[in-house]
């Protein structure tokens, strides 16, 4: 799995990251700003972005904005302290998973995880049953 953490300051990652690592085969990949995960991860095959609220150079709602064009089939989630229904109006359609909390912890990484798993389900492809 392939995470990507795009921010200005990765130490308020620091117990996400943490929990995050105890997963098999996750590849966690930093970036530092808007306009460098844009040109990094247009069309890339990755499984989640997580972009902090405020970066150098756009705010993380206005770099998923900009993603979704480049990259739609990417997973994203923002971190941030909106309240639940403001959030929802800014992000409508833009395909956004959850917003974190600002430093986020070991549960928002588990309801995280939860979250990745049920789309994981959603998208695999049935195995066919055999006839008895």
């Amino acid at each position: 799995m392939t995470i990507v953490f795009i921010a200005k300051d990765f130490s308020r990652f620091s117990v996400l990251v943490d929990r995050l690592k105890q997963e098999q085969d996750v590849e966690l990949v930093p970036v530092a700003t808007g306009a460098a995960g844009l040109e990094k991860l247009t069309n890339k095959p990755l499984d989640l972005v997580i972009v902090d609220e405020q970066l150098d150079d756009m705010s993380g709602i206005e770099f998923v904005k900009q993603f979704v064009n480049v990259n739609p089939l990417a997973n994203t989630a923002i971190l941030g302290s909106l309240p639940d229904g403001e959030f929802h109006e800014v992000t409508e359609g833009l395909g956004v998973l959850m917003q974190l909390p600002p430093q986020p912890g070991k549960q928002d990484a588990e309801n995280l995880l939860a979250v990745l798993a049920k789309i994981s389900g959603l998208l695999a492809t049935p195995t066919p049953k055999a006839n008895p």
